[in-house]
C-alpha cells in the first residue's frame, strides 16, 4: 500500500455489529445506572484517588442527575463517611465547578450541602456517605498543607463484551511493535480496525496509558494525518471534534501523527505531534468491540482544526491555551502590570512553556506562582533573553505576573500552557 493513498484518499471501515447490545464493565467495575463504578475504601488524598482511577483509564465518579447521586449512596452503602468525587470548584459558583471528565459544570445539577461550595475551605469535593448529610456534597481541601483524606469511587464507561486485551467504551484497542505508518495501518486493517482515532479527553487518557505501560518508546502512532496545511483528519472517518495537538508545531513534510508517552521529551505526555510517515514507531489499533466489517469501506470526510487564540488580563484561562505579553510581538509598554490565571481540570497539572522570552534583565520581570494567586509558592522569577523554557505546576493552577518598569522595553514573551496527567 502506497503512502499517497493515505494523503489524498482517506478511508474508514464501516462496521456491522453482530453482538447483542449488552453493556458490561471491565477491570472489576460494577454496572450501576449505565456506569461502571468501583469503590476504594482506603482513605487517601484527592491526588492519590485521582492517580488510582487514572491507572485504569478511569476518573473519579461524576454525578450528573439525582438518579446518579442516589446510585453513589447505594453503592457506598454507608461503609465510609465520605468519598471523593471528580468535581473541582474554581470559585463559589456552580458554573465554575467542573467535572474531571471534561463534560462541563455542576451548573445543571448539583447536590451541595447548604453553604457549599466554599473554595476558601477547599476546591475539591467529596460526597457524604452517611449521617445527616448523606448524599450531599461538601468542599474538601486538596491543595493546602493539611489535605483532607477520603475514600473514593472510580468511574469507567460501560462497553460491549469482547475478549480483546483493552476494552473501553465500546472499542477494542491493541498495541503493536514499531512499524512505519503505512505498515501500521495495514496491520490494523487485518484486525478489522484502523490506527486509533481519539475523540475525547477520557479516551486520550486511556490510550496514553496503554501506550506508556506497554512500550519503552516515547511515541506511538495514532490514526491522525495532516494531508494539507489547514486540515487534520482521522483515517477512520471520525469527526475532528477533540484536539490534543501540541500548539505551534509546523507541518512541513511530517504529515503523520504520534502520541507522546514520555515526560522527558519536549512534547508533553498525552499530546500529539507530527512525524515523518516513514519513521518507525509502536502503534495502537482500534476497532468496535464485538463487531465485524464488510469488504468495501466508504470514503472519509475530514474537518479543519479549530484555531487557538491569545489572551491577556482576561481572568481565568482554561488549558490548553496561548498568552503573550502586551503588544507582542511588538514591545510592551512601560509600567505594565499583567496577570494571567491558568487552570485545568482538577485531575491534571499544567505544563507552561515560554516559546520566546526577552525582557529587560533584572527590571522587567515575569513571576510564576504554583497556585491561583501570588500568595502561593513562587516557582520562578524570570527576566532577560531566555529563549524557550518550561515551568511545571504541582496542582491544576498557575498564576503568572508580568511587571515592567519605567525604562527600557523589549519584545516580551509568548507562552503556551497545556494540561497533562503525567507524574
Amino acid at each position: 500500500m502506497k503512502l499517497g493513498v493515505f494523503l489524498f484518499f482517506l478511508f474508514s471501515i464501516f462496521y456491522t455489529s453482530f453482538a447483542a447490545s449488552t453493556l458490561v464493565c471491565t477491570n472489576g467495575f460494577t454496572l450501576i445506572n449505565s456506569k461502571c463504578l468501583k469503590f476504594f475504601p482506603h482513605p487517601g488524598s484527592y491526588a492519590t484517588a485521582e492517580a488510582s482511577c487514572r491507572s485504569v483509564g478511569a476518573t473519579l465518579a461524576t454525578v450528573k442527575n439525582a438518579n446518579e447521586n442516589q446510585a453513589i449512596a447505594t453503592f457506598v452503602d454507608r461503609r465510609v463517611d465520605a468519598v471523593w468525587i471528580g468535581l473541582f470548584c474554581f470559585e463559589n459558583d456552580l458554573s465554575k465547578c467542573l467535572w474531571d471528565d471534561g463534560t462541563g459544570s455542576a451548573g445543571i445539577y448539583s447536590n451541595f450541602a447548604s453553604g457549599f461550595p466554599r473554595v476558601e475551605v477547599g476546591k475539591c469535593v467529596y460526597y457524604s456517605g452517611r449521617g445527616v448529610l448523606m448524599g450531599q456534597w461538601i468542599s474538601g481541601d486538596c491543595l493546602g498543607l493539611q489535605k483532607d483524606t477520603q475514600s473514593h469511587v472510580c468511574e469507567l464507561p460501560p462497553t460491549m463484551k469482547d475478549d480483546c486485551d483493552y476494552n473501553y467504551n465500546g472499542f477494542c484497542y491493541s498495541l503493536h511493535s514499531p512499524a512505519s505508518f503505512v505498515d501500521a495501518q495495514e496491520t490494523c486493517e487485518k484486525e478489522c480496525g484502523n490506527l486509533v482515532s481519539i475523540t475525547s479527553e477520557m479516551e486520550n487518557r486511556y490510550v496514553s496509558i496503554i501506550a506508556s505501560n506497554g512500550t519503552s518508546s516515547d511515541r506511538a502512532y495514532i490514526g491522525a494525518m495532516w494531508p494539507s496545511p489547514n486540515f487534520l483528519s482521522w483515517i477512520d472517518g471520525s469527526v475532528w471534534s477533540y484536539n490534543k495537538v501540541v500548539p505551534s508545531i509546523s507541518r512541513g513534510s511530517a504529515n503523520c501523527m504520534v502520541l507522546s508517552t514520555s515526560t522527558s521529551t519536549a512534547d508533553p505526555f498525552g499530546f500529539w505531534t507530527n512525524t515523518n510517515c516513514n519513521s518507525v514507531w509502536p502503534f495502537i489499533c482500534k476497532r468496535p468491540a464485538g463487531t465485524q466489517c464488510p469488504q468495501n469501506p466508504p470514503v472519509v470526510t475530514v474537518t479543519p482544526v479549530p484555531p487557538t487564540q491569545s489572551f491577556c488580563n482576561a481572568g481565568l484561562l482554561q488549558a490548553p491555551g496561548v498568552f503573550t505579553s502586551p503588544n507582542y510581538p511588538h514591545n510592551y509598554d512601560n509600567n505594565q502590570l499583567s496577570t494571567y490565571q491558568l487552570a485545568t481540570l482538577g485531575s491534571y497539572k499544567i505544563l507552561l512553556k515560554f516559546t520566546e522570552f526577552i525582557t529587560e534583565p533584572m527590571y522587567d520581570i515575569v513571576e510564576v506562582y504554583d497556585g491561583d494567586s501570588p500568595n502561593k509558592p513562587l516557582l520562578g522569577s524570570y527576566s532577560g533573553n531566555l529563549g524557550s523554557f518550561t515551568v511545571n505546576s504541582t496542582g491544576n493552577m498557575l498564576y503568572v505576573r508580568f511587571l515592567s518598569d519605567l525604562g527600557t522595553n523589549f519584545q516580551g514573551f509568548s507562552a503556551t500552557f497545556l494540561s497533562y496527567s503525567g507524574p
